[in-house]
């Protein structure tokens, strides 16, 4: 693609600290956006756009809590318009049965993967409606899809947010907004080396095609292209990059 696709238009992606999302940032900041970095953590954010900043590309941090209101409202009002919307920040509970997961876990990852979503969509969606041009993109995950043993409020976070998504792609169309679901099998990030423990990595992988985990730039190509004009006839999909998880009759026996 083209590097100036997306120049004008700005972006914002939440979750950019590290992984997926500081992939997602570089990505559509090569394509020419501005982009609006957030993320909890105000030291990994300054590294995500001191990398932006390395390559002469537009970016600006905000680092802040978006279970909070107002540091939505913040971030939605950062900018006079935002064009790009990437859902991808997340939060995991500690793996349990059901029965075990304490009601502070639910409301913390519902929050972060359900909620926030919602609300600062709502901030923005007009804008993108009046101006005739929207690409707002969820980070979803195959757990949605196929369920996964100990982590139940999780997967219900993300299979609620794919809803989300769908409907939002129903209501927006005829105003130039397409919204879509990217959904992730196993990657390699900090993230899933610090919540997945091995043993639950070996039994995806052994179910995996391609039998090896992604990279955080091979998601961050598809999203960067659902964020672009190219993609104005993609709405209401959920993508997997997944390296082929759950394709074929048999998976492979993990090794040790």
């Amino acid at each position: 693609m083209e590097r100036s696709v997306l120049a004008g238009r700005t972006a914002i992606v939440t979750g950019a600290s590290r992984g997926i999302g500081r992939a997602v940032a570089l990505a559509l900041g090569e394509l020419g956006a501005r982009v609006v970095i957030s993320a909890r953590s105000d030291e990994a954010l300054a590294q995500t756009h001191a990398q932006l900043r390395a390559r002469k590309l537009d970016a600006l941090a905000l680092a802040g809590d978006l279970r909070e209101r107002a540091f939505l409202e913040r971030l939605a009002h950062s900018v006079p318009s935002v064009d790009v919307l990437v859902h991808n920040a997340a939060a995991f509970a500690p793996y349990a049965p059901l029965e075990r997961v304490e009601d502070a876990e639910f409301e913390r990852v519902l929050d972060v993967n359900l909620r926030a979503p919602l609300q600062l969509t709502s901030l923005l969606i007009a804008g993108m409606k009046q101006r005739g041009f929207g690409r707002i993109v969820a980070l979803g995950t195959i757990a949605a899809s196929h369920g996964a043993d100990g982590q139940v409020a999780y997967s219900t976070a993300k299979a609620g947010l794919t809803g989300f998504i769908k409907s939002l792609a129903a209501e927006s169309a005829d105003h130039g907004v397409t919204a879509n679901v990217v959904e992730p099998g196993l990657i390699s990030t900090e993230r899933i080396a610090e919540n997945v423990e091995p043993v639950y990595q070996r039994r995806i992988l052994a179910n995996t095609a391609i039998a090896r985990a992604g990279t955080p730039e091979e998601v961050a190509a598809l999203v960067a292209f659902l964020c672009t004009p190219s993609a104005a006839y993609i709405t209401g999909a959920v993508l997997p990059v997944s390296g082929g998880f759950g394709v074929g009759l048999y998976a492979r026996e993990s090794t040790p």
